[in-house]
């Protein structure tokens, strides 16, 4: 592979023993979530739920955690969490989302529909920007002879639970997680994963009239780097393109085949913006690799601009964190990274 290679710093280390849990994390839905201007990850291990920020001091990996029981143990897919402000969390299951106090108590909990004969659907939730509402997508009431119109998303109270806005989802049935951007805008990516029939992105702002959900970039591949400005950054299930999306700019698509070695694709799915001129991609010879080649990619074209030099060639898990730095994670841990 032709690109010029840039070494790499290490910053900080924390070995997998601090973080178990970690490795599977990092492939769930919720593993990394941005809040409130900063990054969260949220583990499972023994039946507790740990939640931990990404330290701001890029000395470290992580600053304080919190746990809490965890109301599927046995089902890391059942759930979906998502940290509240002053320490609160939010759990969605297959049939109630539940806020709980820093301290572990029920604030609150609501009571949805279930999917009926469809164990692989699951909701998501998240606090809107402004930190008044919690934004659930669930399964939708069905009608009289069993008819569906759709999964549901619907704006509830923090403080309360008190639903005050529902809107019906175009999706059926799917995996849902929710993304805020790492500006302050109002809206938050809902992504809902269909498997054969495609992923919906949609753009959910809480309004006073209630809910306004719009369509963002395809339908066709899940978004896995959200920037400032509202670009969205998505990637083909089968690593051949990656698409860049933006309110009022062109499309920039760029297949795998244009930037690298015939037959290697774009692997993982948690590249993003290393800051805000640069993307952090994985690419491999097979989609199931172990190993592969971490590029940096100019934000705006999508064009290689280095290969980054480890030392060794580095496992696939990636996870960019917008301030210069990102993450690994293999068998010694859990690393922080930036460009020397």
């Amino acid at each position: 592979m032709n690109h010029p290679r840039v070494p790499v710093r290490l910053l900080a280390q924390e070995p997998l023993a601090s973080l178990p849990g970690i490795t599977e994390a990092l492939g769930n839905m919720d593993g990394l979530l941005l809040r409130a201007g900063g990054h969260w990850l949220v583990t499972r291990h023994e039946g507790t739920i740990t939640v931990g920020r990404v330290d701001a001091d890029p000395s470290r990996v992580r600053t304080d955690r919190s746990t809490w029981p965890d109301p599927a143990p046995d089902d890391a897919s059942g759930t979906y969490c998502s940290p509240l402000p002053e320490g609160a969390l939010a759990v969605s299951g297959r049939e109630s989302v539940t806020v709980y106090e820093a301290d572990g108590t029920v604030r609150w909990e609501h009571r949805h529909e279930g999917w009926r004969h469809s164990p692989e659907a699951s909701g998501a939730c998240a606090p809107d920007p402004a930190g008044r509402v919690l934004l659930a997508a669930m399964a939708g009431p069905h009608g009289p002879g069993g008819s569906y119109a759709g999964d549901i998303c619907r704006a509830l109270d923090l403080a309360t639970g008190e639903v005050l806005a529902e809107h019906v989802l175009s999706s059926f049935s799917a995996m849902y997680a929710f993304e805020h951007f790492p500006d302050a805008r109002p809206e938050v990516l809902l992504t809902a994963s269909m498997g054969q029939d495609g992923t919906h992105c949609l753009l959910v702002t809480r309004t006073v009239a209630g809910l306004d959900v719009r369509a963002a970039g395809t339908s066709v591949e899940p978004h896995v780097g959200l920037g400032a400005g509202g670009v969205l950054i998505g990637q083909d299930v089968g690593g051949g393109y990656l698409c860049r999306t933006q309110d009022g700019a062109d499309d920039v698509l760029v297949e795998s085949g244009e930037i690298l070695p015939e037959g290697w694709g774009f692997v993982g799915y948690t590249p993003g913006f290393v800051d805000d001129g640069r993307l952090l991609v994985v690419v491999a010879e097979e989609p199931w690799a172990e190993e592969g080649v971490h590029l940096l990619l100019d934000a705006c074209t999508l064009m290689p601009l280095a290969a980054l030099d480890y030392g060794r060639r580095p496992g696939v898990t990636v996870v960019p964190l917008g301030d210069g730095t990102w993450l690994t994670c293999d068998a010694e841990g859990v690393r922080r990274w930036t460009t020397a």
